[in-house]
């Protein structure tokens, strides 16, 4: 079994039809730079390491980046903590999304059951928060359907102050077909946080993969 990075990661999701936004990974500050004029201000600034897997516990994570000395500044600090975990640590540039419902959706094995799906509200506050919901993979759109109502937050779904109203249904596709590329890939853990939802669009920020 290995860890595909967050670029591999989201080649392989790009490849199953989900949409990702793609990081460009740098190994100076120059490359950065040209890195940011070619995706669009703004953009954010992540560590990208095999070791590190909670990027924004260690200050990995620096969103909304406008102009060229605010990535300089937002490089130099990501790279100088990751460095401090992980001595091999890079940076990566991506576009940033415009704000909507953060969502979580995970794939995990266990040793009982099985393969098993979570959903639930995403962002940084998930492993605090703990509102997500779980069913044993495959699951079909009814799966998914009483998975969605059985988050305490589902109103956030709704348009919570001026957030996009989620389409339930296309959430509900989502799910399954989650559910379905884990089966069929031999995926044995994946964790998507946070996919950025936007009606019926539904974009994988952050992802790492187990094969």
């Amino acid at each position: 079994m290995a860890f595909l990075n967050e670029l591999d990661s989201k080649r392989l999701l790009a490849k199953e039809g989900f949409e990702v936004t793609m990081p460009e990974v740098v190994s100076n500050l120059e490359e950065a730079k040209r890195a940011a004029e070619r995706i669009g201000y703004p953009v954010v600034v992540k560590v990208f390491s095999n070791r590190i897997v909670h990027k924004s516990d260690v200050g990995g994570v620096v969103v909304g980046i406008e102009d060229e000395a605010a990535l300089k500044r937002s490089y130099s600090e990501v790279l100088l903590r990751a460095r401090e975990i992980d001595p091999e640590a890079k940076v990566c540039i991506q576009k940033c999304v415009p704000k909507g419902v953060e969502l979580v959706v995970g794939i995990h094995t266990d040793e009982s059951f099985g393969k098993v799906i979570m959903y639930g509200i995403g962002g940084v506050f998930v492993e605090l928060l703990k509102d997500v919901s779980f069913r044993l993979v495959p699951i079909g759109e009814e799966d998914a359907v009483e998975m969605i109502e059985e988050i305490k937050a589902k109103a956030l779904l709704d348009g919570f102050r001026g957030l996009p109203a989620v389409d339930k249904r296309a959430l509900s596709c989502f799910l399954v077909k989650v559910s379905d590329v884990a089966q069929g890939k031999g995926i044995v853990q994946m964790d998507l946080n946070p996919v950025i939802a936007y009606g019926d669009r539904f974009v994988v920020v952050d992802a790492r993969v187990l094969l």
